[in-house]
């Protein structure tokens, strides 16, 4: 481990974090590691405790509440493992970037925090360890234990690259007042597209600085995602290497979002949020907006003085019920040599304690461990939605975004195209997403450290 910048277990020695420069010719190496390799350090006698090396982040009193106290209970049951943490501040591109400039010094870390946006361009490195054979050999830990989508979100071409820690599905917040004064019918199980349209034309009204839209946030890549994949379309082809947006069935739906937001239009105008400085919650809560999509954290609406709730998307009889699902969690790397000890690290964040630690001490919204996900909807019934199981039956049906290569920058590019095509440019569907069609292929096709 000589030579490798990290802070070991406090957050006094957190500024010493420096950046090394990336490098590409230790990727090669990144082939997967079959359990045993280590010689079992997790369970047998050793002179000096195996020390396992965790790329996660940090930068904030949250991040470090989020593990040291697990590190120390970890280790407290495992004398002979230790675990060496590396704090890094930032999001999936940050810590991508530390884990491949680590991997490319020869010195990748055994285990590191890991995020669904870039799961996909890693495994085709082979990075993460494959811990299929781990899962398989452990009455411990299986997969049933998670959220069906949020595990998904950690699977890549048959093979199991980690454990997901928190997810969320996406779902309709609604008004119920609003619904009840114009005379709709609350959204059900059952509600179709026809449904949504007709309820938010009834609930848009009113001019100026006090019209009430009712809808918003479509405008979105991730909603209108959803909203194509119902209709069997996609953002990519199904081996991800072709843009597929700008034909149907995705196109119509672009078409169809962009007339909902014309002038006099049911749909809040694109971006009109975050040109005022206010989220789309912060007006939801003023009563200004009917519905609209958003992932499954509701700190946003809380604040609402009105009575509120969650629905599924609509679905007309030909649509493929589903919804976008997005998660965090924890893999191994490929080149770790003690996959043993580093399994054992994995499997105790993959385990009830870990979850629980998670939501009392640092608020995890939604815990991607079942068990736990479960049982927050009735200690925490009398702050969320009356539907809030709504929230966990998505994952059941829920899907992952089609992620390849450089998905943050597939985001990075589609967005401003949607933007155009629904703001008051209006561009024209089909020759934006064109225009865009050569670059996101490029991206999606793109391998990180290459």
């Amino acid at each position: 481990m000589e030579g490798r910048t990290r802070v070991n277990g406090s957050r006094r020695d957190f500024l010493r974090l420096s950046a090394i420069g990336v490098g590409a010719g230790a990727l090669a190496a990144c082939m997967p590691v079959a359990p045993g390799a280590d010689g079992g350090a997790a369970g047998g006698a050793s002179a000096e405790p195996t020390a396992i090396s965790f790329l996660t982040q940090g930068g904030g009193e949250v991040s470090f509440l989020r593990y040291e106290p697990l590190i120390e209970e970890f280790q407290a049951a495992n004398p002979t493992i230790t675990i060496d943490p590396i704090w890094e501040p930032g999001g999936a591109i940050e810590i991508q970037t530390k884990l491949l400039t680590l991997i490319a010094a020869g010195d990748g870390p055994d285990s590191y925090w890991a995020h669904s946006y870039t799961n996909s361009g890693q495994a085709v490195r082979n990075i993460q360890l494959d811990v299929n054979p781990f899962i398989d050999a452990d009455d411990d830990i299986s997969g049933d234990d998670f959220l069906l989508a949020a595990y998904k979100d950690f699977q890549y071409e048959g093979r199991q690259i980690g454990f997901p820690r928190e997810t969320t599905s996406t779902i309709i917040i609604y008004n119920a007042e609003l619904f009840d004064a114009v005379g709709a019918a609350r959204p059900t199980s059952g509600w179709t597209w026809t449904d949504f349209y007709e309820a938010a034309a009834a609930i848009t009204q009113g001019e100026g600085a006090e019209r009430v839209f009712g809808t918003a946030d479509w405008h979105r890549n991730r909603n209108t995602w959803v909203k194509m994949w119902q209709k069997g379309g996609d953002v990519l082809s199904e081996d991800r290497t072709k843009f597929t947006m700008n034909q149907d069935p995705g196109l119509s739906q672009v078409v169809e979002i962009q007339d909902w937001h014309q002038d006099g239009g049911i749909h809040l105008p694109a971006t009109v949020t975050e040109a005022g400085g206010f989220s789309t919650g912060d007006l939801f809560t003023t009563g200004r907006i009917g519905m609209f999509p958003q992932f499954s954290v509701f700190s946003n609406v809380m604040s609402s003085e009105f009575e509120w709730d969650i629905a599924h998307f609509p679905v007309d009889p030909d649509d493929i019920q589903t919804t976008r699902v997005a998660s965090a969690g924890h893999s191994l790397y490929g080149g770790t040599s003690n996959p043993d000890a580093a399994w054992q690290w994995m499997k105790f964040l993959g385990g009830e304690n870990a979850f629980r630690h998670w939501v009392e001490a640092t608020g995890l919204n939604v815990p991607s461990l079942r068990v736990v996900a479960e049982s927050l909807l009735e200690t925490m019934a009398d702050v969320l939605p009356p539907n809030a199981q709504i929230m966990l039956d998505a994952f059941e049906y829920g899907r992952p975004e089609p992620v390849a290569g450089d998905w943050i920058g597939v985001h990075r590019e589609v967005q401003p195209a949607l933007n155009s095509i629904y703001g008051l440019e209006k561009a024209d569907p089909k020759a934006m997403l064109d225009s865009i069609a050569g670059r996101v292929e490029e991206l999606a096709v793109y391998v990180p450290g290459v």
